[in-house]
């Protein structure tokens, strides 16, 4: 599975803001977190809906995270931009697998059991956690 530049947008975004933990106007978030301001300002509407960000409007308005950064999965935000999250068409609804067989597809339980591992995985991999752990790495390499 790849994810999508959106996607990849999306978790910066949400990275930047875990960090921040400030009201941010969408061209600074574009800015620091190497986003296009257009893809950005899409992103942070999407991340709103999904109530992973909140929006503040007015001269002091801008984008906070919606709650905790220890409360927000990969999964979250990978959703967020995404209609779904498989590794293979098998599993999307309305797509008929191609390599069905009377038995069954052959390829169908690997595919099953790997998506759940990577969902699993991402629904545990929370901002709080992995942002905490990269400002961990930066202050023993600037304490060195």
């Amino acid at each position: 599975m790849r994810l999508t530049l959106e996607t990849d947008y999306a978790i910066r975004i949400v990275d930047y803001l875990a960090k921040e933990k400030n009201i941010t106007r969408s061209r600074e978030i574009s800015e620091k977190s190497n986003v296009p301001l257009r893809f950005a300002k899409n992103i942070l509407q999407k991340l709103t809906r999904k109530k992973i960000v909140t929006s503040y409007k007015g001269a002091y308005g801008g984008y906070i995270l919606g709650k905790n950064a220890e409360d927000i999965s990969l999964y979250d935000v990978i959703e967020a931009t995404n209609d779904y999250i498989e590794i293979n068409r098998c599993h999307l609804k309305g797509k008929g697998c191609p390599c069905m067989t009377e038995e069954g597809c052959p390829y169908y339980k690997i595919f099953t059991e790997a998506s759940v591992d990577l969902e699993n995985r991402l629904r545990k991999a929370r901002f709080g956690t992995l942002v905490y752990g990269l400002q961990m790495v930066e202050e023993r390499r600037k304490s060195s």
